[in-house]
């Protein structure tokens, strides 16, 4: 039985409906009262006061006298009545039935007024005892053979055989081997109705119902209970009745479980008792050590105690500080409201936690993060309160700056694209609640890539922060400028009453920006064009407006730069093309409609295949499969590229991966990366988790960027490729010869391939200086110790001659087409197309 149940006071468990009579009384009364109760005692009162008890084991000693059923109560009850306080614990109650060897007991309270009767039921049915009765089966407890009489056998001679042989049941036996059972209860029932003297065949209760010595006690319990009786028979396996099972059989049981698990609780207090010291000691050497303030003080809150970190945390020394009330640390940022909500949680719910402001002994303002728990005794009473508390005065300034760069540009501190849609999203909430009109510009810095590429990003970076500055000052502090990125700005106009405000705004922004900028000892001058959309007119979501602003931007770069225009429904076709065309774009990327085509590029020599490039194709739903020629200037212009560009990194790497599993060696696989792509702040952290997700080893990636943007000398490329390289994934030069064609810049940078443009190849029959060209670039670039690939390879010509410059590896139509990943996986691609 757990420990918890144990503890159990016994007032819990009595009825408070105590059969009772006075003491002359007549014994007929007595016993048809308790037979139309189904009581197993009677307790008999005078004046108030419990003077006997008379039970179902007294009736078996009625006699056959005449006058037995007519004498008083009184002259055969049992006293004195033994009783027990009603705060007794259930275990100490059990262990109290066992050695008085008594069935029944008097409850009562402090002042000796009975409470009701606690009987052996009472016991065995007290909850938790399932614990015990559910491990134990019937044959654990050791039943003696049962009395057995005849079924002639008069009453009286059962009942002094029950008596003198200390049973509360006895068992008839019929012919057949059927057995009947009669008890105290039939004794109390038959004295009831006068017919003790007949004999036991007439009135015992038959079959005599019984259970396998195999079931557990709990269902010996359940079978008593639910039959409302309480004896069982015990059989064994061959049927034969082995014994006799009643309530006291088992609690005999529970007490012995009871003692045993008492024991073991003394144990474990004394082991406690000695382990008590040390962990005193210990909590004393915690309490002085720990590093959070610790504050202990009475119900009225007067400090009784504090740690050497309170004094470190707040000025305060010990001596100080005891006597006092926390009211000395106050700060005077809370309010009086704050305090007496405190303490009404502190004895609502015996404790409190939360953020406040405090002051040290120096006047120091600094911020706790605090916790109080009330302090109980013995009798469950809070005594004292503890207060510990740490200063979280650094940790909330770092949570704010952190909060700041998630919100706010790191370069210029303007707000980013997402505090930027959040105020645009409040915009257009107050101006439809003020039926009023907002503004969205779009601004885009003209040729602002010309000065990184001439001056170099540092002076780059300023110029944008002189420009930031000059937005800011420009607006009014209700309205709002944002850096969504590289050189695009946007502003939120609000409260509009008249659209030419909103023009002279945009010119005001057009005067200020074109300003000479003096950049790091550089003056260097940037030109915007500003889109406008205006809500509700251009659209009634930040997503339109914003869109509708960069359409009109275009449109204003297209006329010249250096201007503002409005949007207008009717703008050019070519706008409303792209329009369309970016609007497609994005909706493809959402219904998965693009497609990856694989080309391998072979090695010229033994013919196998050594790296597979990823194509990008759309399946556009009204015009087919389309190639990039059709799309990609205008998803890098919309910054589409970006997602468009993951999508392709990582269905390129599931595919890869997928080879290897098959078996198929394709040596790396190849993916183009953008210029915008490569630039994304993102980048690498998507191209880790990318890899990371197919299982495609770093090694088997080769990422390839055109020739113009990693040959312009930008140090974040530069850093970018390095990371790149260090990482294990390999470089390539795609295009080269069509741009910047540095072989002394290239030599700095970390690429091992260079990829030919077809152009070289495709006029070598008819001119040879282009011949001549692409020999001196192979040679070149394998003095750099760089392998050349060869583009457009249409015939077998060009295969003879690039194998006699030294070329490495080729790839074109006549090799193998691009093809979707099953195709290529199914030709088995190898030696055959390259000979």
């Amino acid at each position: 039985m757990p420990h918890h149940t144990l503890d159990i006071e016994i007032e819990r468990l009595v009825s408070t409906s105590t059969l009772e009579c006075a003491p002359l009384t007549p014994v007929s009364e007595v016993v048809a009262r308790m037979a139309e109760r189904r009581c197993s005692s009677i307790v008999v009162m005078d004046h108030g006061r419990a003077v006997g008890i008379w039970t179902e084991r007294d009736a078996l000693a009625l006699d056959d006298a005449s006058d037995a059923l007519s004498r008083p109560i009184s002259s055969l009850m049992s006293h004195p009545v033994l009783s027990l306080p009603g705060g007794t614990r259930l275990g100490d109650a059990v262990v109290h039935f066992k050695n008085q060897g008594i069935r029944h007991c008097l409850v009562v309270d402090d002042a000796e007024r009975p409470i009701g009767m606690l009987t052996q039921t009472d016991l065995v049915m007290s909850h938790g005892a399932e614990f015990f009765l559910r491990t134990k089966a019937i044959d654990s407890v050791k039943l003696p053979q049962p009395f057995m009489i005849a079924p002639a056998t008069r009453l009286f001679d059962a009942m002094h055989t029950m008596r003198t042989g200390g049973v509360s049941a006895i068992v008839v036996r019929y012919a057949g081997d059927e057995y009947g059972i009669l008890t105290e209860r039939d004794i109390v029932r038959l004295a009831a109705a006068n017919a003790l003297g007949d004999t036991v065949a007439a009135h015992a209760t038959r079959p005599l119902r019984s259970l396998t010595r195999s079931q557990s006690l709990y269902a010996a319990r359940q079978a008593l209970v639910e039959n409302r009786i309480r004896h069982v028979g015990v059989i064994d396996d061959a049927g034969e009745l082995v014994g006799l099972l009643s309530l006291a059989d088992i609690l005999s049981n529970i007490e012995y479980e009871y003692v045993h698990e008492l024991q073991i609780a003394l144990r474990e207090r004394d082991e406690a008792l000695l382990e008590s010291a040390y962990h005193l000691k210990l909590a004393d050497r915690v309490f002085q050590a720990t590093l959070d303030g610790v504050m202990v003080t009475d119900l009225n809150g007067v400090i009784e105690r504090v740690n050497p970190a309170f004094t470190q945390l707040t000025g305060y020394t010990q001596a100080e500080a005891i006597g006092r009330t926390p009211k000395m640390l106050s700060s005077g940022k809370q309010s009086t409201a704050f305090y007496q909500s405190l303490w009404r949680q502190l004895r609502e719910n015996g404790s409190w936690k939360g953020e406040i402001w405090n002051r040290r002994k120096n006047g120091e303002l600094y911020l706790e993060y605090l916790s109080i728990s009330g302090i109980y005794g013995q009798h469950g009473r809070c005594t004292h309160y503890a207060a510990i508390f740490s200063d979280i005065t650094q940790r909330r300034m770092d949570e704010e700056r952190l909060n700041h760069l998630a919100m706010h540009d790191a370069l210029t501190s303007l707000p980013n694209r997402t505090l930027f849609s959040e105020r645009l999203k409040q915009a257009i909430a107050r101006a439809k609640r003020a039926a009023r009109r907002v503004a969205v510009m779009f601004i885009d810095l003209d040729r602002f890539k010309l000065i990184n590429d001439t001056m170099g990003h540092g002076v780059g970076d300023e110029a944008l922060k002189i420009i930031a500055r000059r937005l800011r000052d420009a607006i009014r502090e209700s309205d709002t400028v944002a850096r969504l990125g590289g050189d695009e700005f946007t502003v939120i106009i609000e409260d509009i009453e008249d659209i030419r405000h909103v023009a002279q705004i945009a010119q005001a922004l057009l005067n200020v920006v074109g300003q000479p900028i003096d950049a790091n000892g550089r003056t260097v001058f940037v030109t915007p064009s500003i889109g406008i959309s205006i809500y509700p007119d251009d659209g009634t979501d930040r997503k339109q407006l914003l869109m509708q602003a960069d359409r009109a931007m275009y449109e204003a770069k297209e006329e010249g730069k250096n201007n503002f225009r409005f949007f207008a429904a009717q703008m050019t076709s070519s706008s409303m093309e792209r329009m369309t065309l970016e609007t497609e774009l994005r909706n493809a990327l959402a219904a998965d409609e693009f497609r990856l085509h694989y080309q391998p590029v072979f090695d010229l020599r033994s013919g196998v295949i050594v790296s597979v490039e990823a194509l990008l194709r759309w399946q556009h739903p009204t015009r087919g499969l389309l190639a990039p020629g059709a799309f990609i200037t205008t998803a890098e212009e919309s910054a589409l590229i970006v997602p468009i560009g993951a999508w392709v990194l990582r269905e390129a790497c599931r595919q890869a991966r997928a080879w290897m599993d098959e078996g198929f060696e394709f040596g790396r696989i190849a993916v183009n990366l953008s210029g915008r792509q490569c630039r994304h702040e993102q980048f690498l952290h998507d191209l880790t988790a990318i890899l990371s997700d197919a299982g495609l080893p770093p090694s088997r990636l080769q990422l390839e960027l055109v020739e113009s943007m990693a040959m312009t000398g930008h140090g974040v490329t530069e850093s970018l490729l390095g990371e790149l390289a260090q990482r294990g994934v390999s470089l390539a030069i795609d295009d080269f010869g069509t741009g910047y064609s540095s072989f002394t810049y290239l030599q700095t940078l970390p690429v091992d391939t260079l990829k030919v443009d077809r152009s070289f190849l495709a006029g070598i029959d008819e001119h040879r200086r282009d011949g001549t060209i692409l020999r001196a670039m192979v040679a070149m670039a394998h003095s750099l110790g760089l392998t050349v690939v060869a583009e457009g390879v249409e015939n077998a010509e060009q295969v003879e001659f690039l194998r006699e410059i030294g070329c490495d590896r080729g790839q074109g139509f006549l090799l193998a087409r691009p093809v979707p990943a099953e195709q290529l996986r199914r030709a088995g691609m190898g030696a055959a197309q390259v000979g």
